[in-house]
């Protein structure tokens, strides 16, 4: 269980130092979108104009904001689990449990092969409209099969 409580430990230091990488971009997209620092380093084609500047610093406050979010409680639930023994001796119990793992397992495969098929027909679809488009797709085909091996 020692073992366990430390690679608990580790994740909670990872946790917490992904926390404050993620509040010091938060702040520097803030800032910039505050100060319109992106019209100086994008040309106007790239920004599209206020509207997409507008929903482009929309989407990045919520997607910091969500990854900021689920950093917070991590922390809370991994510090938690360190300062009770129940906690820990079931959070063991359910990552170690081969049923589970299993079943995840055969999960994540048929998982992967729906979203390589899915993206290899949006690749097909999308290129009678647009090459940049179809370019993107191809690059997360790539990284997603990376990941998965």
């Amino acid at each position: 269980m020692e073992k366990f409580r430390k690679q608990i430990k580790r994740r909670l230091r990872t946790n917490v130092v992904l926390a404050i990488l993620l509040v010091a971009l938060f702040a520097t997209l803030m800032i910039m979108d505050a100060t319109n620092a992106w019209s100086t380093f994008l040309p106007a084609e790239f920004t599209g104009g206020d509207e997409s500047l507008d929903f482009l610093a929309g989407f990045r406050t919520g997607f910091c904001t969500s990854l900021i979010g689920f950093a917070v409680v991590k922390i809370i639930v991994l510090s938690r689990a360190l300062k009770d023994e129940k906690k820990l001796k079931a959070m063991y119990i359910r990552e170690t449990d081969e049923r589970n793992l299993l079943i995840e397992q055969k999960t994540s495969t048929a998982s992967f092969a729906v979203t390589i098929i899915g993206l290899g027909v949006a690749c097909v679809i999308v290129s009678f409209f647009s090459r940049p488009i179809l370019y993107t797709l191809i690059c997360v085909i790539l990284f997603v099969s990376i990941v998965k091996v």
